[in-house]
This record gives structure tokens, C-alpha cells and sequence, in this order.
């Protein structure tokens, strides 16, 4: 009997918790402002009446934008690419190191042959290459832009060339923060990771170069010519021949349209705040933007939502 009691009364209770947590109608509440038209730096008021339990705001600009709430596809902008390199022992003269860019390359980076039936493009004079100093030193932003081509991806490499005849020894190449970027609206779209992910673990070489005396490291990749002396898979290699080899990235979609992801809300209520009685906004630049407030009310098993929506004019200011 007491069970049954206490069965009933569980039920009771839970059905009345269950109850309370019920959303109807989400609350109602109005959004004004004095004018419709501001200028450019001017503080908007907006007063509101009403206590929704929620209430975001979406200005309209260019990242608060309620009608790319579910994302944004844009397309990419200039396009930036830069590294860190070193040169150590820069006095050695035999070996060289340029920077090159293809867009009809067939991906195949651990083949030479392939890599060398590419089309490249040298782009070393656009880089700030100090080659005659051991410390990391920066490339500098390097615009590529002029070398995208429509519906195809953009593929960088690091090349290097040991010539006897120049040097018995050769400079140790050093190379990593390697960035390849959009500039775009909403600010920069990075295309590359790491170097583990955009680079092979060695690189694509001639015959008479040891394959696996260059290599990615993971926090640089580093180039060199073969040592006087050394086997590889029961190959001998030696320093003693003109050597090539090309550390290639991944390829890079540089003329796709960008999934930028969604425009984000500024919350001005959560549940746990007291009432807004008022929401002060400037905007930045000149248009005509549609405002929306939405006040949200939910429980335990629904969310309702309710958008207030004004078109503010901005204008430039006098002053």
C-alpha cells in the first residue's frame, strides 16, 4: 500500500514539475527607436518593452547578420602566402633554394617526374630571402593573387639544388610557418594547417639525391645535399653530383566559394539576467540595415521564438 502511495505521489509531483516548465506563446515585446535614420558613429537606441526570457540582436552588418544565421558562402579575396625560413652555414655556395607556384600539377608529389612535368612559376623574387643569415628571417606577405586560374587549386614548392660545381658543400635550409591565405569581408581564410598535414615526409628528388636526407620534421622542413657518402636501400649516394628536389604542399582550392560559417548573435538577455530596458548600437558604415531583435522562451521540451525587425538607415556623418 505504501508503495502505491508513493508511486501516485511521484506522479503527482513529476507531472506538476513537467507542467510548470510548459511554454506557451513565446513573450511578447516591442523594439523602437526615436528615428530610422542615423549617421555614421551615432549611438541607436533601442528601447524595449517586455522580458522575453532570451534576447539576441542582430545589427545586420557584416557578421551579425540574422539572414546568414545558417552560414555564409563567400568568395575568397587576395591571396597571401608567406614562410619562415633559415640558412644555415649561408656561406656554403653549392646549393640554392626557390620558391615556385603551379596550378596544372596532377598532385603526385612524392614523384619527381611528375613534379617536373608541371608548369611552374618562379615567384623567389617576390619573397625577402636573407641568404645570408642563419636566423629564422620572414618572407614577407607574398601576394599570389595574379596567379590563381579559375576552378583550379594552387600548389606551392620549396626547390633545391645542389651543383658541385659551385660548391662542394651546400646551405641547410630551414623552412616552416608556411601560411597560405585568403584575404576576404570577414577577415582572413586560412587554407593551410601544419606542415605534417601540407607537405610530404620527404620530398621528390632526382636519381643521384638520397631520398630521405631531406625531410619534414614536423616543426620544419629541412633541406640539404647528400653527405659525402651514404646508402639508402643499398644505393650509394655521394656529393659529387648535380642533385634536385622539391618539398610540394597540398593543393589549395584558391577559387572556390568559402563556407565561412554562421553569423553570430550578440546576446543581450540570458535567462538568468533581469529585464533590457534599452540596447545602444553604433554602426560603422554607411547603408540601409535590417535590425532584428529575437526573444526566445523555453522549457524542458520546446524553444518558441519571437523577432522584432526595424530597417535602420545610416548615413554618412557631417562632422
Amino acid at each position: 500500500m505504501k508503495r502505491f502511495i508513493y508511486a501516485v505521489l511521484s506522479a503527482a509531483i513529476f507531472t506538476s514539475c513537467e507542467t510548470s516548465l510548459d511554454v506557451g506563446a513565446a513573450s511578447d515585446f516591442e523594439v523602437t527607436t526615436k528615428k530610422t535614420t542615423y549617421a555614421v558613429g551615432e549611438e541607436v537606441i533601442f528601447d524595449v518593452k517586455g522580458s522575453p526570457m532570451m534576447l539576441n540582436f542582430w545589427s545586420g552588418e557584416l557578421g551579425n547578420d540574422y539572414g546568414h544565421k545558417e552560414g555564409r558562402i563567400i568568395r575568397p579575396g587576395e591571396i597571401e602566402f608567406s614562410f619562415q625560413c633559415r640558412h644555415n652555414y649561408p656561406n656554403r655556395t653549392g646549393g640554392l633554394m626557390t620558391v615556385w607556384v603551379s596550378t596544372d600539377f596532377n598532385g603526385n608529389r612524392s614523384s619527381f617526374e611528375d613534379v617536373k612535368a608541371a608548369t611552374w612559376i618562379e615567384i623567389t623574387d617576390r619573397c625577402h630571402l636573407d641568404r645570408t643569415s642563419d636566423p629564422y628571417v620572414s618572407s614577407g606577405i607574398v601576394n599570389v593573387t595574379d596567379l590563381r586560374e579559375e576552378g583550379k587549386p594552387m600548389y606551392f614548392a620549396f626547390k633545391y639544388e645542389f651543383d658541385p660545381d659551385k660548391g662542394s658543400t651546400g646551405v641547410i635550409m630551414y623552412i616552416n610557418d608556411v601560411l597560405v591565405r585568403a584575404v576576404t569581408d570577414v577577415g582572413p581564410y586560412v587554407f593551410s594547417t601544419d606542415l605534417t598535414n601540407d607537405f610530404l615526409l620527404n620530398p621528390a628528388c632526382n636519381a643521384d639525391k638520397n631520398p630521405v636526407k631531406s625531410e619534414n620534421r614536423g616543426s620544419a622542413l629541412i633541406m640539404w645535399p647528400n653527405a659525402s657518402t651514404s646508402e639508402h636501400n643499398g644505393v650509394t649516394y655521394t656529393n659529387t653530383k648535380y642533385t634536385e628536389e622539391y618539398f610540394v604542399t597540398s593543393p589549395f582550392e584558391v577559387s572556390k566559394p568559402l563556407d565561412v560559417g554562421p553569423d553570430k548573435p550578440i546576446t543581450i538577455k540570458s535567462h538568468s539576467d533581469s529585464r533590457v530596458d534599452s540596447y545602444v548600437h553604433v554602426f560603422s558604415s554607411p547603408g540601409v540595415y535590417k535590425v532584428r531583435f529575437v526573444g526566445m522562451d523555453h522549457s524542458i521540451k520546446e524553444m518558441k521564438e519571437t523577432i522584432k525587425e526595424l530597417e535602420i538607415t545610416v548615413v554618412e556623418s557631417n562632422d
